[in-house]
């Protein structure tokens, strides 16, 4: 986040000498114990971008707090939750530092952490296409430039369903018509300052590059070669300090994680290199880029 290009943008749009403070969002509908039923809580955190990383993720540090629960009407809830973001964004907010000095900070919704469902959800996209660009579902695998989908082009879609139509159903059925799920009439996106809420969405690292890319890399990498000659390499791979040793190969696996599939992703290509083509290699490599820039934003 801090060497990416939206900071600058958003810092130009400030006053002289003013602070960018990135605000960070996060809401994972979690089911309770099992002794619960089907009871399920929906908290939302928040934590700010100018606080490095390696701080912030860890628990210990309390640099991410819970700030609400949500209810099943989600767009109304979390406007309620964030609506001292707007008036804060557009005004700041005076903030003294540590090194005493009083600052203008302008607190602005940067980012949004959820899985897919919940992307879909936050940005009214239609489940099964992307969040981010305006691909139809068939389109996906398609390898061109589809036009992006945009906080205001989003909102015009749903004000143009909501004025041309008369009933619920109509409504929905005509955004749907635009890849827009037609759930609610006014998100809690709109007036935010500064913001744009398709390019505050991150890649969701966990499901749709661990559990989901590389899942299907590794499979394809046991066609190319059979597991036990992975295990074998595997069990070969000399040891190496923050590189987990899996000393009976990945067979024996029972169920796999998104830490197990991390450790895989960091010794799959010592195991490939001389075995696969190069295709293979170039395609992991690109794995393992948009890992390091999920990660990072």
């Amino acid at each position: 986040m801090w060497t990416g290009r939206w900071w600058h943008a958003v810092q130009d749009r400030l006053p002289q000498g003013a602070s960018v403070a990135p605000v960070i969002i996060a809401t994972d509908k979690t089911q309770l114990t099992r002794f619960s039923a089907s009871k399920s809580a929906y908290p939302v955190y928040l934590t700010l971008g100018n606080i490095p990383r390696a701080i912030r993720r860890k628990s210990s540090q309390h640099a991410c707090i819970l700030i609400g629960y949500l209810s099943r009407l989600f767009h109304d809830s979390i406007r309620i939750i964030l609506e001292p973001l707007k008036e804060a964004g557009r005004r700041g907010i005076e903030v003294v530092g540590g090194d005493g000095l009083v600052r203008l900070v302008f607190p602005i919704l940067a980012c949004y952490v959820a899985d897919y469902p919940e992307q879909c959800l936050v940005t009214c996209t239609k489940y099964g296409t992307c969040p981010k660009c305006r691909a139809r579902a068939d389109e996906l695998a398609e390898i061109q430039h589809f036009a992006r989908r945009t906080q205001p082009w989003t909102s015009s879609v749903i004000d143009h369903a909501n004025i041309s139509t008369k009933t619920d159903s109509a409504f929905r059925k005509q955004c749907m018509s635009q890849d827009v799920a037609g759930g609610v009439f006014e998100p809690f996106w709109l007036d935010f300052p500064h913001c744009d809420i398709h390019l505050a969405i991150t890649s969701d690292v966990l499901h749709q590059l661990y559990q989901g890319i590389f899942k299907h890399m590794v499979e394809w990498c046991q066609e190319l070669m059979d597991e036990e000659e992975l295990d074998h390499r595997l069990r070969t791979l000399p040891p190496s300090y923050g590189v987990h040793h899996f000393h009976k190969g990945w067979s024996a696996l029972g169920q796999v994680g998104g830490k197990e599939r991390k450790n895989m992703a960091r010794v799959l290509l010592a195991c490939l290199i001389g075995k696969v083509p190069r295709g293979v290699i170039q395609a992991y490599r690109l794995t393992r880029f948009s890992s390091s820039q999920g990660s990072h934003h």
